[in-house]
């Protein structure tokens, strides 16, 4: 194969676990995966670009010596496409003996939307594969994965650090013959911000231009950022300015979603009146809300976001220093825990309603009584519960 001219980030992508660099816990994990499997049959590798999800599963099947097949999300996004490419692919053993890796790349690009179905088909074939399929995303938390979470072990892949990156372009500069400042590479590892793809892309550049050109050229990257950075501005910061006014420009997340995860961690972050201040401006900005989805005056999200961010780090006097550990909603969980208890006490109701000819809703009105009813062992074997359903039964 001619590499001459191939870019730097593929010709350098690494095939071996013992290149991964700084990303020791999701190696190990993977290698648990792989030993346990099919106990779970597919594993998520999740984290912003360039972190190596892509040349992690690589590594990983050239260390089994696996033939591993690769398949883009974003090349098939229907269910009738998935189904033609990835059923076979998950079924069929290797046509050279050796065992296989399934990799959906991107599943990002997977349509989650009823008239195409890509992503419930794909979560069928998950359960049916005869291969471990390893799954790369770069945000694993939107909602449209919600189930794919519960199928799959995730594993994240968190930012390189910057002396990690900067030994890489070192290594990379010695293999191309390449003469850079120490000032220059160091300046785009930082840049880079642990995207080892970025930052070898901008290597490459360097060598076909003078390097005060190239940092001019680089700048800083317009990424995107988590909500983990946002919260952390908003939370210990207390000045208003141009930074805090924008702190959720680079947040890829519907404002309602946003909503919730401010609202889970007012309490984690102000105590006293900072947090009554601070719930009285997130009320103020779920006015707003509501007046502007009623009379569609989209041009005043303005002020949700002012109060979200700016409104509510404002209520300190003083910044904050410190590390934080921000939570993920709960809310949605526990509506959903609530619609799972719901569920079971239905079907015991569902269950006894037909031995007993009654009606379902009658059994569910006098769900107290039934209860007792159904504390003997042989009434549950005659009405065939689950162990869910008896588990639910002696925890009421």
């Amino acid at each position: 194969m001619n590499l001459k001219n191939v870019p730097w980030c593929e010709k350098y992508r690494v095939y071996e676990l013992e290149d991964i660099k700084g990303q020791d816990l999701a190696v190990d994990k993977i290698k648990v995966f792989l030993k346990s499997f099919p106990k779970k049959r597919a594993i998520v590798l999740h984290g912003p670009p360039g972190v190596g999800k892509t040349s992690l599963a690589y590594a990983v099947a050239g260390e089994m010596g696996a033939e591993i097949l690769e398949l883009n999300a974003s090349d098939f996004r229907n269910k009738a496409k998935i189904g033609e490419i990835v059923g076979p692919a998950s079924r069929q053993a290797s046509l050279f003996g050796k065992g296989k890796i399934i990799l959906i790349d991107e599943v990002d690009g997977i349509s989650a939307m009823k008239d195409r179905g890509g992503l419930a088909e794909l979560l069928g074939l998950l359960a049916k594969s005869a291969f471990p399929i390893i799954v790369t995303a770069n945000d694993i938390w939107n909602k449209k994965f919600s189930l794919l979470r519960k199928k799959a072990e995730l594993v994240q892949l968190k930012e390189i650090d910057s002396k990690v990156v900067l030994k890489i372009l070192m290594d990379v500069c010695e293999k191309e013959d390449v003469v850079v400042t120490g000032e220059v590479l160091k300046g785009i590892a930082i840049r880079a911000r642990g995207d080892i793809r970025a930052a070898l892309n901008d290597l490459e550049v360097l060598s076909k231009m003078d390097s005060e050109s190239l940092m001019q050229e680089v700048g800083d990257r317009d990424r995107e950022k988590s909500v983990f950075d946002a919260l952390k501005k908003v939370f210990q910061g207390s000045g208003i300015d141009e930074e805090m006014l924008r702190v959720y420009d680079g947040v890829n997340m519907p404002i309602d979603d946003l909503f919730l995860w401010v609202e889970e961690n007012l309490a984690v972050a102000y105590k006293g009146e900072e947090l009554c201040l601070a719930l009285e401006r997130l009320s103020l900005a779920d006015v707003y809300r509501g007046r502007i989805r009623r009379q569609r005056h989209w041009r005043f999200m303005v002020y949700e976001y002012f109060l979200l961010g700016a409104g509510i780090a404002n209520v300190k006097k003083y910044d904050r220093s410190g590390w934080v550990q921000y939570k993920k909603p709960s809310r949605i969980l526990k509506i959903w825990l609530q619609n799972q208890r719901a569920a079971k006490k239905k079907s015991i109701c569902v269950k006894y309603a037909k031995a007993c000819h009654v009606s379902v809703k009658g059994a569910m009105k006098d769900f107290m009584l039934l209860r007792i009813i159904l504390g003997g062992e042989s009434v549950r074997k005659e009405l065939d519960l689950s162990g869910d359903e008896i588990a639910y039964l002696d925890k009421v």
